[in-house]
């Protein structure tokens, strides 16, 4: 029934831009699917001096703390090219900046403490420590430690099976020390699809044609995004898929209603 009423929706309540652009975002997460799911993705980007391997780990920096900061403000300048007067333009900026950098925080407190928190899934990353170390019966103890006992407790893991270690990339194991809580949802993944929906509905909605040509490149990145957080270990499919859906469903409620909508995207 709710997938009729999505259908009866899409297809007699919006106009056929908009459903061309709905369309295009259910496409994208499709081909995010058949990735994680069908092909064999995960841990193929964590070997030593392995390409696969730096682009994976670059792409799922870019959605980190750093990665995300500059995609808002990309966001906020993007936006402002539907203004001219510069006081509007400053206005425009933060504005929207403010409202994406809330709306985000809202999200990583609702999914790292009550998400995650809840539902108790271990981290595919994890799971090979404990394995090459021998210890998979010890991994529950793993979460019932302070987030800086964890850090301490995988380093040390780590530096004491150190032969068993040798052929992972040390960016990967050290992102595999710093991520030490739960894994489901994909807090990653919720960030790009979110960000990308809001960044690639400013651009096809855009005066700009070279703009609008363009508006596909944000949902591809959320999607490699995904796809990264699975090859370097850090995620599985379930939890990329999930975290995906999460992010496209909030900012599908914030695109839907104007209240909403006007404090993350300027009117033109």
């Amino acid at each position: 029934m709710t997938g009729l009423l999505l259908y009866l929706y899409i297809n007699n309540s919006m106009p056929k831009a908009i459903k061309r652009f709905i369309y295009i975002l259910i496409l994208l997460y499709a081909v995010l699917l058949c990735a994680v799911w069908l092909l064999p993705v995960e841990f193929t980007a964590c070997t030593r001096d392995n390409w696969w391997c730096r682009v994976a780990y670059w792409l799922t920096e870019s959605a980190g703390k750093i990665g995300t900061v500059l995609i808002v403000v990309l966001a906020g300048c993007l936006y402002t090219l539907t203004v001219q007067p510069l006081k509007d333009k400053l206005k425009v900026f933060f504005k929207s900046v403010l409202a994406i950098v809330a709306l985000l925080a809202a999200i990583a407190f609702f999914n790292e403490h009550i998400l995650k928190e809840t539902l108790k899934i271990a981290r595919p990353s994890h799971k090979y420590i404990f394995s090459q170390s021998g210890m998979e019966a010890g991994l529950d103890s793993l979460y019932i430690r302070s987030d800086d006992a964890r850090k301490e407790f995988i380093r040390s893991t780590i530096d004491t099976h150190q032969d068993n270690f040798q052929t992972i990339d040390m960016q990967v194991l050290e992102h595999w020390t710093a991520e030490s809580g739960y894994s489901f949802p994909s807090g990653h993944s919720c960030n790009a699809f979110l960000l990308a929906y809001i960044l690639a509905y400013s651009m096809y909605r855009s005066r700009n044609k070279v703009v609008r040509l363009l508006f596909v490149l944000p949902l591809v990145w959320a999607v490699m995004v995904a796809v990264s957080r699975v090859a370097i270990g850090a995620h599985s499919a379930l939890d990329v898929s999930a975290g995906a859906a999460l992010g496209l469903l909030i900012a599908s409620l914030f695109m839907y209603f104007d209240v909403t909508k006007k404090w993350i995207i300027p009117s033109n």
